[in-house]
């Protein structure tokens, strides 16, 4: 029976865009590194000896962790006939893996769904490219998440969706294993993008929302103007 009391098992790794490395630093002798998405596995640095962890052990690894770290990470706890509801849309999600504090979904790398949905920056809005733009710090700088049919879903396999482009995910996933986050753009590209003026002179004012939830930030190293 899945545990009421012990809080679920949470990662929050880190995304250096500049390097693209995926990793957690559990403690100062544990590191590991993730390799699109986990798809292609983790690299372990443990005491200084580094391993591979496959896909198909990661369940096993995560019971481990759970096991030596849990009172300060949580606690594994996978049910597969557990559903959450989605945050922002009216639907439910099945969450085999966990439930992060928030009350969401956790994906097979324990991470909260807030994380998944880019929390960390606010969006802007699309351009006529079907690219995403975002800023971290109320329009004074530009990312761009851009829109590609370089995943896994299964709608690949259906012509319907041929022309079909999905915005990079702000961290690789299972289904987006080569998503490589946000870049950096800039108020000329989202104006060639099909941006309007108004849209653009408020980030340029500084004007612009903040993002849902700066602390996640510290989730990540952006890319820097050149």
């Amino acid at each position: 029976m899945v545990s009421k009391i012990k809080k679920h098992l949470v990662l929050d790794w880190h995304f250096n865009l500049p390097t693209q490395e995926l990793s957690i630093q559990i403690e100062e002798n544990l590191k590991y590194i993730a390799h699109e998405g986990g798809n292609k596995g983790y690299t372990k640095i443990y005491e200084g000896v580094e391993t591979t962890v496959t896909q198909d052990e990661w369940e096993k690894e995560k019971h481990w962790i759970s096991e030596h770290y849990g009172e300060e990470f949580g606690y594994y706890q996978p049910d597969y006939e557990r559903f959450t509801k989605h945050p922002t849309e009216d639907r439910m999600d099945h969450s085999p893996m966990g439930v992060g504090p928030d009350g969401y979904y956790l994906d097979h790398m324990q991470r909260r769904q807030t994380v998944l949905d880019g929390d960390d920056q606010a969006k802007i809005g699309f351009g006529m490219s079907g690219t995403l733009y975002t800023t971290v710090d109320k329009g004074k700088t530009i990312f761009k998440r851009e829109a590609h049919r370089n995943v896994m879903y299964g709608e690949l396999e259906d012509p319907a969706f041929d022309d079909m482009k999905w915005t990079d995910h702000s961290q690789p996933c299972a289904q987006q294993p080569y998503a490589q986050g946000c870049k950096i753009s800039s108020y000329k590209e989202m104006m060639k993008d099909g941006i309007d003026s108004f849209t653009i002179e408020k980030c340029e004012l500084g004007n612009w929302d903040e993002a849902p939830k700066p602390e996640l930030q510290e989730l990540y190293t952006y890319p820097k103007n050149k």
